[in-house]
């Protein structure tokens, strides 16, 4: 029997996430035929678009080729390929590409209450919200001007994934994006916060920490694509190609009122 592959390889650079994802895409060789496995070397599910091509090849997953491979997750099977006749020549090449997270959620908690990042007895205004002419163009996401050194409280619980903290440079430009200091923490839902901006070595937290709302993960700073101190603040869920960032509700005053934030306010935390 003779046989032809090519494995290649994408790994997709997310607007929010920054970081190519820790994943392998391999085979072994079985009793006529082949299996398909992935390692993931990530704290989050990391999920995987295959794009299989082959001939005189039965694939086990039918025409499934979307796959969500486990936190850590080590040989995890993807699918068995299984000559159809072995008499006869066949041939199968791979190629895919990966993000963080699990992309197939549907049911991830729209009315959950945030609170806001900042400690008990301060107030901040939100200088830019949802699609913001600065750096929010088609996103979901809130800058709080604050100054430099200001503590960053965990707005929901969730367990750090990503952490980013030895940058020092800033700029008013995009292409200043790739020295921004960052904590990305994953929600009990699989959907994701991240708090940008933070200062150079400004969190005490290491990958793999549990967090509770209300904790300080992080002190806010003016790194990365900036034009001057503030924290940035998104929520989203996985996406190929572009992370989709979620709008927020937020306990406000004394916490018993719940408001979408506007650019402009200023807003208060009394709880």
């Amino acid at each position: 029997m003779k046989f032809r592959l090519l494995l290649t390889s994408l790994f997709v650079f997310l607007t929010i996430a920054l970081k190519a994802q820790t994943i392998k895409v391999f085979h072994e060789n079985k009793i006529g035929g082949f299996v398909l496995y992935a390692n993931n070397g990530e704290l989050y599910p990391v999920s995987v678009a295959l794009n299989l091509e082959s001939s005189n090849l039965f694939f086990s997953g039918g025409g499934k080729r979307i796959f969500v491979v486990p936190p850590g997750g080590n040989r995890f099977k993807i699918g068995e390929l299984s000559v159809i006749d072995g008499s006869s020549r066949y041939t199968f090449n791979y190629k895919f590409i990966s993000t963080m997270g699990d992309v197939t959620i549907t049911n991830y908690d729209k009315l959950f209450q945030y609170d806001l990042p900042f400690q008990k007895g301060q107030k901040f205004m939100l200088h830019q919200g949802y699609h913001g002419v600065f750096s929010h163009q088609n996103e979901n996401a809130l800058d709080f001007t604050m100054p430099e050194g200001t503590a960053v409280l965990a707005a929901r619980d969730g367990v750090v994934v990503q952490i980013e903290k030895n940058n020092t440079e800033s700029c008013p430009r995009e292409e200043c994006s790739k020295f921004n200091n960052y904590i990305v923490v994953m929600h009990p839902d699989g959907s994701f916060s991240r708090y940008a901006h933070i200062r150079y070595n400004g969190t005490p937290l290491e990958l793999g920490n549990s967090v509770k709302k209300g904790d300080v993960i992080a002190y806010s700073g003016n790194v990365g694509w900036s034009s001057g101190p503030h924290l940035h603040f998104v929520c989203f869920l996985p996406g190929f190609g572009t992370a989709n960032s979620l709008e927020t509700q937020f306990r406000v005053e004394e916490g018993n009122k719940v408001v979408s934030l506007q650019p402009g306010n200023l807003y208060s935390r009394e709880y």
